[in-house]
């Protein structure tokens, strides 16, 4: 069960907005899911069989069986009582002062004044978290008077992105591993025929393949609610991301501010 949850994480980047809906549907409702057909859950959820099954492939499992079978495990999970951790406040204010730390550390000079120089400002995410972090990124910016394009999670949106941009021009990368390959594949042949875009990536992993694309790194700690290993997956807290954009935001605020003086 641990195993379908990874998969839907490493996959969700290759998901349209309907088959993220079914996904979402069938999660919340795997007792139910697991014990109706292939007709059935397609009529339920208003889409056609090959839809899901079109889903299943795109998740890495071998077909609607196997889907069902996930669903059943899931629903037996939901069914057992799950051990609630009593230090996750603790855990949680322990990240947000690692991040505190760790960006007292940081030299942002020469990103600031890349930032500065932009003329466009791209966000590109993976997963629905991730998603959730990039609007969020966008808001700050814009409300310090720097706009941001939010691309949707798709390669294409970003292919796209590759053939109207500008010298200088920043895109910020979220992903929770960094490690995505399909998405690393692409930035790495966007470096070899686009000089112009500036990468700055925003990962939970120090050690990753999109680490060592990007001009700029930005690494955050994700707090998980429970050991239990079939809730780690998805179930943790993104706040220490979003306390360190406040902290960025914050500094190339007042940076901007000294410089116009």
């Amino acid at each position: 069960m641990a195993n379908f949850k990874t998969m839907i994480m490493k996959n969700s980047d290759k998901l349209n907005d309907s088959e993220k809906q079914i996904v979402q549907f069938v999660v919340s409702n795997p007792k139910l899911c697991s014990n109706l057909s292939l007709a059935k859950l397609a009529k339920k959820l208003y889409v056609s069989e090959s839809a899901i099954f079109r889903l299943c492939k795109k998740l890495g499992l071998s077909g609607y069986s196997e889907l069902k079978f996930n669903l059943s495990e899931l629903a037996a999970a939901d069914d057992r009582p799950v051990q609630v951790v009593s230090n996750f406040g603790e855990d949680l204010s322990k990240a947000i002062q690692d991040v505190l730390k760790y960006f007292k550390g940081l030299n942002l000079e020469n990103l600031f004044k890349d930032l500065d120089n932009a003329n466009n400002v791209y966000i590109y995410s993976t997963g629905w978290q991730q998603e959730l972090i990039a609007q969020y990124l966008s808001h700050e910016l814009f409300m310090i008077g720097k706009k941001a394009t939010v691309l949707p999670s798709a390669l294409d949106e970003l292919k796209a992105a590759n053939s109207f941009t500008q010298s200088g021009d920043i895109l910020f990368v979220i992903s929770y591993s960094g490690n995505n390959q399909t998405l690393n594949t692409e930035l790495a042949q966007l470096e070899l025929t686009n000089d112009k875009f500036k990468y700055i990536s925003f990962t939970n992993m120090k050690q990753s393949k999109l680490v060592s694309l990007a001009q700029y790194n930005f690494y955050y700690p994700a707090v998980s609610y429970t050991p239990d290993k079939d809730y780690v997956d998805g179930k943790v807290a993104f706040a220490p991301a979003y306390y360190l954009i406040d902290l960025i935001i914050s500094e190339y605020s007042l940076w901007r501010k000294n410089h116009d003086k």
